[in-house]
């Protein structure tokens, strides 16, 4: 079984890079441009390392949220619609497993993309280190990853319940956020995706982050993710 397993994840990268990485980057390339350009016209083609880095921070909060949609989107239910799991499973490897793995060749597939981007960023903006914007992806990536596999376990159409989610957990945070009684606990059931926003600037600008966020952020979305293992060990694909 574990062999098995091994086998499909050269398949599994395979495809993400077919089926996501090239969105990911036309996606990426088609709004970056828009935000780099009219910078490039307005101080004619000059980029000094710091106007890159802000540069860089605006096209992050424009793109990573997005490319973290598309990249986790369908990440288990694709393979229900379209009747994918009868091939996938007619050898022994175990369901969970194979998910698990596919959440982490997505998540290799997804940071390798923005490597690639941030370096593309360099040669139209100027060349600046990518360990800043990579721990943001990543972060971001992790901190939906959980979310979006447990949705996907559960339902065939995950992506409009995982926007809503996000939606639901910023407008809340920002009506309730001095509010108590039952808006509280709403607040304290929803992911605390808000706390992203504030994270991108204390790793671009300061090379560190609230260590309580990150925690809130990643063990939220481990949760999740365990729960999404258990809907797959016990729930059948069909």
């Amino acid at each position: 079984m574990g062999q098995n397993l091994r086998r499909y994840a050269y398949w599994q990268l395979r495809d993400f890079a077919r089926d996501r990485a090239i969105a990911l980057i036309i996606i990426s390339l088609a709004i970056g441009f828009t935000i780099i350009g009219p910078i490039r016209a307005v101080n004619g083609g000059a980029f000094d390392h710091d106007r890159a880095m802000t540069v860089l921070q605006i096209v992050l909060t424009q793109i990573v949220y997005i490319t973290s949609f598309v990249a986790l989107n369908g990440i288990v239910s694709n393979d229900r619609k379209l009747g994918y799991y009868r091939f996938l499973f007619s050898k022994p490897v175990s369901i969970p497993a194979y998910y698990a793995q596919l959440f982490v060749v997505f998540f290799v597939g997804f940071l390798l993309v923005w490597l690639l981007l941030i370096g593309i960023f360099g040669i139209f903006a100027a060349p600046v280190s990518p360990i800043k914007p990579l721990a943001y992806c990543a972060l971001v990536f992790l901190s939906f990853g959980g979310i979006a596999f447990l949705i996907s376990s559960l339902f065939r159409y995950d992506w409009p319940i995982l926007a809503a989610v996000f939606l639901a957990s910023a407008i809340f945070q920002s009506m309730w956020m001095s509010q108590e009684g039952w808006r509280r606990m709403v607040l304290s059931i929803l992911p605390p995706l808000y706390k992203l926003s504030p994270a991108l600037d204390d790793i671009m600008k300061r090379g560190t982050v609230e260590t309580n966020s990150v925690l809130w952020l990643l063990g939220y979305s481990a949760v999740c993710f365990a729960a999404g293992i258990y809907v797959l060990r016990h729930r059948s694909l069909a």
